[in-house]
Parts: structure tokens; C-alpha cells; sequence
């Protein structure tokens, strides 16, 4: 009797270490491939597209902040150092382009040593086909890092965000106008976040994920931002994330890597996997690992239906430098 106990028990030991190592199994194969390095490692970057090329601005190479912007160009699988900007060096900064400009700024610069007054507020518009910086209006409160920023129509949308306190503001920037409107709180937005990615799919937002006191969240959501109504979606799979990489294709938006954090006896877990989801049947799929291996504070972006996702730092805290896409 007691041998058939102990063999029933290690058999549902057994089986439950097996169910726990294929909870991340890939519901789909995706193929990745390896793109050009970029030349020097970073993360806490911010990244987007414009006329088919990527961008990366900002962040951090080991311990030095960076204000430098750099372009990747899909189509000879190179980058172009495009110099520094006017800008102080940041990390979390905020990047997105609009009517053949990019626009860029926010962030922080308190390199290890939290001050309010390093969350910065400044805005600047940048003219690829020139060169040409510009300053515009600054943001309309101190609230800065980490914000999530889309264009749609004649507006540019910036969300969340934290500086002395996390928050669920919504300011938009008019470029006509160049003035910035922060819109009424509105208790049916998602709670107070930071670290929360977002991208836009069929003029609908989807956002969620992000670290709350309460730790790494799994929630998700579609938003109606011009009417700032948002409707709740299937969470995603496993334990919450925060500072994951997010970029949309026509048919899903994924999320890559990330952290998980709840608090200081848990001491985290970087991530090495990587998911999607599909907007109109409200379901998400594991893709397997990133080739990278784990990795947060990466960047992610789309060009011509292929996303773009890398850089960010591994477990140990160093910068990567390698670049990937998929194509489906």
C-alpha cells in the first residue's frame, strides 16, 4: 500500500512538472529571421516605422543614457546612424510618426537617481528627408515615462505614463495646432499602470499588460479612443507582463518578452517567450522562444506586413543588439 501511494504520488508529481514545462508550448509555429545587427547594443529604447523604414531613438548601452536616433532600412538589411539629437539622453522615451515626420521626446533622465525633474516634457519633430529638428510645444504635465503613443487621422494620442505617480491620463497632440489636450479622467479606463504596451489594429487600440501595485497585470482590452470607451478582452496566457515589445500586423498584435514582477520577494522572471493575438476572434497564441533568448525593454515595429523585434537586455542586465522579423 505504501509503495502504490508513493508511485501514485511521484506519478502526479511527474505530471505535474510536464503539464508546468508545456504550459508555454507554441500553439503555432512562426518563423523568425535574423536581421542585421544594430551596431551597438540597446534598451529602453522607443521605435517606429515610417515609409518603409524602421527607427529607433533613445535609451540605453550599459550604463550610459543615449540620444542618439539610428534607421534601419528593410530593404539592404542595414542601419544608418543618424547622429545625435538636440536632446537630453533618456530612457522610456516615446516615438511616432505622422505626415511624413517623426515626432519624439519625453522619457527620463535621471540616470539611476529619481527626481521628478527627470521626467522630461520636451517634444520634437524630426524632417527624415532633411535632417531638420524642431521643438514643439511640450507636454502638458510631468507625467512622461514610458507612455504609449500612436497617430491616427490628424491626431497623435499619448497614454499613460507615470513620473511621480502611475496614471491613466490621455493627452493628444494636434501637429496642425502644435498644442497638446489632456482629456478628463474617465473611471472606466484601465487602472493606473506603467510599463503597459499598446498598438493600433483596424482603428481599434489594444492595450494592457504593465505593473500596477498589485504586480504584473495580464489584462487587455480594446479601445475606442476618440469616444474613450474601452470594452475588456481575453487577458493573456500565463503570469502578467510589463516592458514587453508590441507591433501589429494585419492580423494579430504580438507581444514579446517582458517581465514578470510582483513585488520584492519574488524577485522577477525575464521571459523568452513570445504570443500573439488574433483581434477578431479575441484569442491569443503562444509563438514559442525568441531567438534571442529572454529579454525585456525591447523595441518592436511593422513594415509592409513583416514585424521587427529586438535589442532590449537579457536577464543579466546586458544590452542586445540583434534584430528580427517575422513574415507571415
Amino acid at each position: 500500500m505504501v509503495m502504490g501511494y508513493r508511485l501514485q504520488v511521484i506519478g502526479f508529481i511527474l505530471c505535474a512538472a510536464f503539464l508546468f514545462g508545456c504550459q508555454n508550448a507554441p500553439d503555432v509555429q512562426v518563423a523568425t529571421q535574423e536581421c542585421a545587427a544594430m551596431p551597438a547594443g540597446r534598451a529602453s529604447a522607443c521605435a517606429c516605422s515610417l515609409d518603409g523604414k524602421g527607427y529607433v531613438f533613445a535609451g540605453r548601452e550599459g550604463g550610459r543614457y543615449k540620444n542618439d536616433l539610428w534607421q534601419y532600412d528593410p530593404l539592404t538589411d542595414s542601419w544608418t546612424d543618424l547622429g545625435a539629437s538636440p536632446m537630453k539622453p533618456r530612457v522610456n522615451a516615446t516615438i511616432v510618426a505622422a505626415d511624413g515626420l517623426l515626432y519624439m521626446g519625453l522619457g527620463y533622465a535621471g540616470n539611476g537617481i529619481y527626481r521628478d525633474s527627470s521626467c522630461l516634457q520636451d517634444w520634437w519633430s524630426y524632417a527624415p528627408l532633411t535632417g531638420e529638428w524642431t521643438r514643439m510645444a511640450d507636454y502638458p504635465n510631468g507625467n512622461t515615462v514610458a507612455c504609449v503613443a500612436y497617430a491616427m487621422g490628424e491626431k497623435i494620442y499619448a497614454l499613460y505614463g507615470f513620473g511621480s505617480k502611475q496614471t491613466r491620463q490621455i493627452c493628444i497632440y494636434s501637429p496642425a495646432k502644435n498644442t497638446w489636450q489632456e482629456l478628463p479622467d474617465n473611471s472606466n479606463r484601465p487602472r493606473q499602470r506603467f510599463g503597459e504596451r499598446a498598438a493600433l489594429h483596424d482603428g481599434m487600440l489594444y492595450f494592457g499588460t504593465g505593473y500596477t501595485t498589485d504586480g504584473s497585470m495580464r489584462d487587455w482590452y480594446a479601445a475606442d479612443i476618440e469616444q474613450d470607451r474601452w470594452t475588456s478582452r481575453k487577458s493573456i496566457p500565463g503570469k502578467g507582463r510589463e516592458f514587453t515589445a508590441c507591433a501589429n500586423t494585419k492580423q494579430y498584435v504580438y507581444l514579446f518578452g517582458g517581465r514578470y514582477f510582483s513585488g520584492e520577494m519574488t524577485g522577477g522572471e525575464v521571459f523568452e517567450s513570445y504570443m500573439r493575438y488574433a483581434p477578431d476572434k479575441d484569442q491569443w497564441e503562444w509563438c514559442g522562444k525568441m531567438p534571442c533568448g529572454r529579454a525585456e525593454n525591447q523595441i518592436a515595429f511593422s513594415i509592409n506586413g513583416k514585424v521587427y523585434f529586438g535589442l532590449g537586455e537579457n536577464e543579466k542586465g546586458d544590452a542586445v543588439n540583434k534584430l528580427y522579423c517575422i513574415e507571415e
